[in-house]
Parts: C-alpha cells; structure tokens; sequence
C-alpha cells in the first residue's frame, strides 16, 4: 500500500493531554517503526497479503480484518459516562482503572477494544509503569522516539499510553488493509521487518507475540464493570 494521507489516523486528541493543538507537532508514523524501534525506516509499500500462519492461528474471518475507519473520528466527551463499560474476564482487576481509557480509545480509532485488551496483556500485563531492557515504557510499551512522534509527552502515563497504541495499530491496520496479523507483526517486529520478509517475520518472539494475542483477543469475555 503506498503510503498516502488518507492511510493515516488522525493525530492524537490533544484536549485529552491538555495540550493546545499548536502545541504538537506530529511527525508521519510512516517514517517510524514499530512501538519499539528506535530507528526510522524507510517509506515503503505494504507486502501482498501472503504469508498463511498455522491452522492454529486462523481466525474467522469476521475477526480477522479490522474493519475500515468511517470518517469522522469522533473522541467521546470525557465527562460523560461510557455505556457498557467492560472489561475482560482474564484482565481481572487489574485492567478496571484503564476501562474507561480503553473504551474511548476504541471508539475514537474505530478499532475493536478486545484487541486493544489484548494487546496490554502481553505487552505489559498492566503494569502501566513497565520499562523493557530496550526502553519501551508503559501499558502498550512504546518506544520513547515513538511516544514523542505522536505526540505523548508521559509514555507511563496510562491515558497517554493507551491513547498513543491505539493511535498506531490503527495506523498499521490501515496500512495493512486490516489484516490483523499484518498489523500485530509490524506492531512487535516493525513495518520494515514486514516488507523485508514479504510477510510476517519468521523471528520467534513475533510469531509467539501473534500467537498470544489473538487467544486473548478471540477468548475475551467481557464483565461489566
């Protein structure tokens, strides 16, 4: 997929962070790897969707592809109350105080909140204060660069770090046509590694890192709050 402007997301809300919006400047995610690359990488293409995974990956198809964005972005009003705030089953209490950041986040990128669940289970198991030997910090481990580039300013602030992952597996998912596994393999390896490989990455770390997100994502069993 060339990279247009039309395959980007829109820039973080600012009023979430308190910021004014002349107050960020927005670098293209195009130009930046994954949540923990610390190197820019080329603009390239997207791959042909190719690369099968084990049977024991396959979702169905419904779950598979994260629907398309529908214009305009709206952020819900953060004083007002969230209809059928829920968290899943296996998060526990642990999750409850993001529920509300979550919820928002999935509507306002219009992307699916079990994979966003999903997605800080493994990457943090919500320890919002994590920091990886390589230096990614927060719920959804983002990389300092990265966090800068989309302008959040705390990566261990929860708000902040939940807003800025969504913000780019929205970008990835619309980069990849929605292709989930495309957009959990560029999340963990990089879009370069991606378009190197043709596909997903053989390295261990990121199949495993698919594999375990999508049993929590298609096994989420949301509990009312």
């Amino acid at each position: 997929m060339s990279a247009r402007r039309g395959d980007l997301a829109p820039a973080l809300p600012c009023r979430a962070f308190g910021f004014g919006s002349g107050a960020i400047v927005l670098l293209a995610l195009l130009e930046l790897g994954c949540a923990r690359e610390s190197l820019p990488i080329a603009m390239v293409p997207a791959p042909p969707l190719q690369a099968p995974l084990p049977m024991l990956w396959q979702l169905p198809p419904q779950l598979a592809r994260i629907p398309p964005p529908v214009a305009p972005y709206v952020l819900p009003d953060p004083l007002q109350p969230l209809p059928n705030l829920v968290v899943p089953q296996w998060a526990g209490a642990a999750a409850a105080p993001f529920a509300a950041t979550v919820q928002r986040a999935a509507i306002y990128y219009q992307l699916p909140p079990e994979l966003i669940w999903a997605v800080i289970k493994v990457e943090s198991n919500f320890r919002e204060q994590a920091v990886s030997r390589a230096g990614a910090r927060g719920l959804m481990q983002l990389m300092p660069r990265t966090a800068k580039a989309i302008g959040v300013r705390d990566p261990l602030d929860p708000e902040q770090n939940i807003l800025g992952g969504a913000y780019y597996l929205r970008h990835l998912a619309n980069r990849y046509r929605g292709d989930i596994y495309f957009t959990l393999a560029a999340y963990n390896a990089g879009p370069g590694n991606v378009q190197r490989h043709g596909g997903i990455p053989p390295f261990p770390e990121t199949l495993n890192y698919i594999r375990k997100v999508l049993i929590y994502y298609v096994n989420t069993t949301p509990t009312p709050l």
